[in-house]
């Protein structure tokens, strides 16, 4: 078997051709720091009005995997480059191709939910974020939470070439993408319906990289309660200022 380690002649380290060929993922690494972009860029551009701002079903759920793309390549981005390295060198590309195509399938089932939620008109405001932060750090607290962070760390033998090899691309990357969608999807929802805030997807991707990388389960949870604290402020605040004559 020749996987992306084994290679016709020698490649000079510091090349180009050797950065490529140890790091098959950066293509991934690309994608996932476009969508920062938009998300920064988007975030920019609706600072202070984020939960209150509406968008058409299609630019919601556009945004939506935008957020995935964002948030949960860095958490996969070593299972990505174990599907290439178990992959024949010439196909290492689309082995990585369908094992993302089947991650994202989980968190498009949810977003097209989430989205439904979200295009109710009770969704906007600052309480459903503080409700969403909320119930994320008691799904934490949970034992089913836990199993879902375990699952995330497994892996799969992939077969060398055939469709055996797209079959088993497809399936870790579905186990990988549907134990994802169990640990976070609170965390997801909470972003999405305080508009993609910057701050909610900067506190919970603190959140997501801290139990995923060196499980700190207090941190995470501190972190959580902060940012429904956070919210829960705000809403309040909303309340008073239309109390005030």
């Amino acid at each position: 078997m020749t996987s992306i380690f084994t290679q016709a002649g020698p490649l000079r380290a510091g090349s180009r051709e050797y950065f490529f060929w140890l790091h098959p993922e950066w293509w991934c690494k690309a994608l996932c720091g476009f969508a920062w972009v938009v998300m920064l860029i988007h975030g920019w551009q609706h600072a202070g009005h984020e939960v209150h701002d509406r968008m058409t079903f299609s630019q919601e759920l556009g945004y939506w995997m935008l957020m995935c793309a964002a948030m949960m390549l860095p958490l996969v981005m070593y299972q990505v480059w174990l599907t290439a390295a178990g992959s024949l060198w010439t196909r290492r590309h689309r082995a990585i191709a369908g094992f993302l195509a089947a991650f994202f399938v989980p968190w498009l089932v949810l977003g097209i939910a989430a989205v439904g939620l979200r295009q109710s008109s009770w969704k906007y405001g600052y309480a459903i974020p503080a409700i969403a932060f909320l119930s994320a750090a008691l799904w934490q607290l949970t034992a089913a939470h836990r199993r879902g962070l375990i699952a995330c760390h497994r892996t799969m033998p992939l077969a060398p070439s055939g469709w055996r090899a797209d079959r088993d691309c497809l399936r870790f990357g579905g186990f990988i993408g549907g134990a994802c969608v169990w640990v976070c999807w609170p965390l997801m929802l909470a972003c999405t319906f305080a508009g993609h805030n910057l701050i909610a997807l900067a506190g919970s991707m603190f959140v997501a990289g801290t139990e995923r990388w060196r499980f700190r389960p207090r941190q995470v949870l501190l972190a959580t309660l902060a940012m429904a604290g956070y919210y829960s402020v705000l809403y309040f605040a909303a309340i008073s200022s239309r109390a005030l004559p």
